[in-house]
């Protein structure tokens, strides 16, 4: 009887050990992106990132997760994560618009309004009927101008 009841300890704690392991071999990358868009919409903006982070271990190339991360991780402040997660997206794919905007907002929120001009320019590259990143695009031109026409400084404007 002793025997029996070692042994069934013993399956016990391998179940329990082997659960875990069960469970993440079912997970997906698309249902921890989705699980981080769902507590983004519930403004659980850590918890999003979490399950981002888990999105990215599943799969390290999708570039949308590593947008909604860097959207995430500029919510909470943290601009040069975001730049990072943002850099990743585009290139991963360079044709993604919105990453590409997303981008010139953390640019605009660490006051480097020609990063953030040239990051808005691709974006309307990309998707010319881009209106939001076409209307700040203009708005940092217009800082990036005033700021050259205002000083004896060389014209930053040229690279724009």
């Amino acid at each position: 009887m002793q025997n029996f009841s070692l042994s069934l300890v013993t399956v016990a704690l391998i179940c329990t050990l082997m659960v875990p392991v069960c469970a993440g071999a079912n997970e997906s990358s698309s249902e921890w992106f989705m699980k981080g868009l769902d507590l983004y919409n519930q403004d659980k903006i850590d918890e999003s990132l979490q399950a981002y982070n888990r999105a990215l271990e599943l799969d390290p190339n999708d570039y949308e997760a590593w947008n909604n991360k860097g959207i995430d991780e500029g919510l909470l402040g943290k601009y040069d994560d975001a730049l990072v997660s943002f850099n990743n997206a585009v290139a991963i794919n360079e044709s993604y618009a919105e990453a590409w905007y997303n981008m010139g907002v953390i640019y605009d929120f660490k006051e480097y309004y020609g990063s953030a001009v040239q990051a808005y320019k691709r974006a309307t590259q990309l998707n010319p009927s881009y209106q939001k990143a076409l209307v700040r695009r203009n708005a940092d031109t217009d800082i990036v101008m005033a700021r050259s026409l205002s000083c004896a400084c060389s014209d930053p404007i040229i690279s724009v």
